[in-house]
């Protein structure tokens, strides 16, 4: 409740709000956060996304997660077919916040290889995990490279801890060739691209949560690419 509570001062809207979600859900319509108040996004780091998306995203993904490990003994192409069944409408709520194009984000998570999708929705489990410094207790706190370490692994990578560790682990790759799951890496800090320019999901600084996020203009020449696959 406590995560409820930071984002949404009135708890009466915050029960509300989900009682209108669960109901939408359960009649099979995934709901435009739109009808839940007046939307004008600004940058992810000033504004998180909202407890009850973010909720709502990491529990999609978590089902898509042991949707994958039920079928692992079908086929890759029959996986890929499994995969896409939670990728258009998490990807829609995740375009939304960032103010990107859903259908290109949906491509590019569909065009990935299936290990680059278990990735992907492995760390999506984790949003809205606080960040702790040193921290790697998926579900309960974690540090940068922790969220790298625990969705990599997720998808059968082996990754090392520390965020130099596992820059140096990958190959690195040019900013225009960056693919889902790609290593950003800037001294002190590293994420995973989302399959879209400068778009990531990482664990960023203490009084933070893992979170997806647009690399700030500032940052960017600062950004280092790496694939941990090569």
């Amino acid at each position: 409740m406590t995560a409820l509570v930071s984002y949404y001062p009135n708890l009466v809207r915050v029960i509300s709000r989900a009682l209108a979600m669960a109901l939408l859900l359960s009649m099979g319509v995934l709901p435009s956060f739109s009808i839940f108040g007046e939307m004008n996004p600004e940058p992810v780091e000033a504004k998180p996304m909202p407890a009850i998306e973010s909720a709502w995203v990491a529990m999609q993904a978590q089902l898509a997660v042991e949707a994958l490990e039920s079928a692992s003994e079908i086929s890759d192409i029959e996986q890929r077919d499994v995969a896409s069944r939670w990728i258009k409408s998490i990807a829609k709520i995740v375009a939304e916040h960032l103010e990107v194009s859903s259908k290109d984000l949906e491509r590019a998570w569909l065009q990935s290889d299936l290990s680059r999708q278990r990735a992907l929705f492995a760390a999506l489990t984790q949003l809205g995990v606080p960040y702790k410094t040193n921290a790697d207790e998926p579900g309960k706190a974690l540090d940068c490279s922790a969220l790298i370490k625990f969705a990599w692994s997720s998808a059968g990578l082996k990754m090392p801890r520390g965020s130099a560790q596992q820059y140096a682990f990958g190959e690195r790759v040019k900013s225009s060739e960056v693919r889902l799951g790609d290593l950003a890496w800037y001294p002190g800090h590293i994420s995973m691209s989302l399959g879209l320019e400068n778009l990531v999901i990482q664990a960023p600084t203490n009084g933070r949560s893992v979170e997806v996020h647009h690399i700030d203009e500032s940052r960017v020449n600062w950004v280092r690419w790496v694939d941990p696959t090569a």
